[in-house]
């Protein structure tokens, strides 16, 4: 078996320098890192597919469920306020699809869409029970809440309690507890 080459023949300096030998030139790919134009990139489009894609993995129906919850108790007590204020008696109805504030059966305009009446739709996903209508007014002797109302709002995930006292007060109860 023969070697190709002689242990014993000199050794001949290699056409191009080692990487140690070799200056580093500025500027050059090895010496370069990312730039902050480049990071700031990635972490943009990182954002945008986490806002894209986390709530299929997610899902967003315990937001809606509570957002539901939380619009349920602005109604209950928005009517409460417009009947201090005016001297209205002022009633919140919970459908099967949708809840709305009226006063003497007209809707009542919406303060933040001032053209449109105080109709809020239900989520195809949420339900509201019990459906029922609760009047308010400046006199308690004549406020339809006698016995406290607790109005379950659930879907998937947790359901949430909101609780209308005789008083006409509205309030969530603790999530998972019972309301007084």
């Amino acid at each position: 078996m023969s070697i190709p080459f002689s242990l014993h023949a000199p050794l001949r300096a290699a056409s191009h320098p080692s990487p140690q030998v070799q200056a580093k030139r500025p500027g050059s790919l090895a010496d370069r890192g990312y730039t902050l134009l480049e990071i700031v990139v990635v972490l943009i489009l990182v954002g945008i597919m986490a806002a894209v894609i986390a709530p299929r993995f997610i899902g967003t129906s315990g937001f809606t469920v509570q957002t539901t919850a939380d619009r349920l108790l602005m109604a209950a007590r928005y009517a409460n306020t417009l009947a201090q204020n005016q001297g209205v008696t002022t009633t919140l109805t919970v459908g099967a699809t949708t809840f709305q504030v009226t006063q003497n059966g007209a809707p009542v305009t919406n303060p933040s869409l001032q053209s449109a009446s105080f109709v809020i739709p239900i989520p195809a996903s949420v339900t509201i029970t019990p459906q029922a209508s609760v009047s308010f007014s400046r006199d308690e002797s004549t406020a339809s809440v006698t016995t406290p109302v607790t109005f379950t709002v659930a879907g998937a995930g947790p359901s949430v309690l909101v609780y209308v006292t005789g008083a006409a007060y509205a309030y969530e109860c603790q999530s998972g507890g019972v309301c007084p």
